[in-house]
């Protein structure tokens, strides 16, 4: 269930009910997506007699504000386009660390806790629902840090050093090569491989198999 919560300060018209309404289920349109946020209009037009959300215009987000294009009427019935500029905070579920975890450490459920937080102003994309031990940390990160995508990596299945198969046959027929990685690596990643003194690009298929690239 999504929770709404409305602050609305510092703003107010002759037709201050009916447009609080319309702004309401306009910033309901627009940011349904989160849990729950909450709003402050903190700049309006100046000067006019009513006001009323402009649809033909774009809304923009940009970090914690939004911009609400909206059509202004003065005395004469002049209309002009303008823009609401509203702070606002929004809530998502996340994964917060419980604890400090170290640069290239495996990561486990245990380390984190969900909690509903404010991440309008947050940098990064957020990690969804999904095992947190198939990835590592990329750096140190602090407890209580909202988890991001790139704060984290995927573990390798195969790691620098390591002896490989790497095929290498065209046409049906499969040539196989014994080499060393050179790199750390992923499945689909490509990656650096030696065999016969030589450098080789070739392609991670899983934990022992890789397909030459070059």
């Amino acid at each position: 269930m999504k929770f709404l919560l409305f602050i609305l300060l510092g703003f107010v018209t002759l037709q201050a009910k009916p447009f609080e309404d319309e702004l309401k289920s306009y910033l309901l349109s627009k940011l349904g997506s989160y849990e729950k946020f909450e709003y402050q209009v903190i700049q309006k037009p100046k000067g006019f007699k009513r006001m009323e959300i402009n649809n033909e215009k774009s809304f923009r987000l940009v970090k914690n504000y939004a911009y609400v294009p909206v059509k202004i009427y003065d005395e004469k019935n002049n209309v002009s386009a303008a823009l609401l500029t509203v702070r606002v905070k929004l809530y998502k579920t996340v994964f917060v660390t419980a604890q400090k975890i170290s640069a290239g450490e495996n990561l486990f459920a245990t380390m984190f806790e969900r909690k509903l937080e404010d991440i309008a102003s947050l940098d990064g994309n957020l990690v969804g629902e999904q095992d947190l031990s198939l990835y590592r940390s990329k750096v140190l990160v602090k407890e209580g840090t909202v988890l991001t995508k790139e704060l984290v990596e995927l573990i390798p299945v195969i790691n620098k050093g390591e002896k490989v198969i790497v095929h290498a046959g065209k046409n049906g027929v499969d040539v196989t090569i014994d080499a060393v990685t050179r790199q750390d690596g992923c499945p689909g990643d490509i990656i650096n491989v030696q065999a016969n003194n030589k450098i080789f690009k070739a392609k991670v298929i899983d934990k022992y198999n890789l397909t030459l690239v070059e």
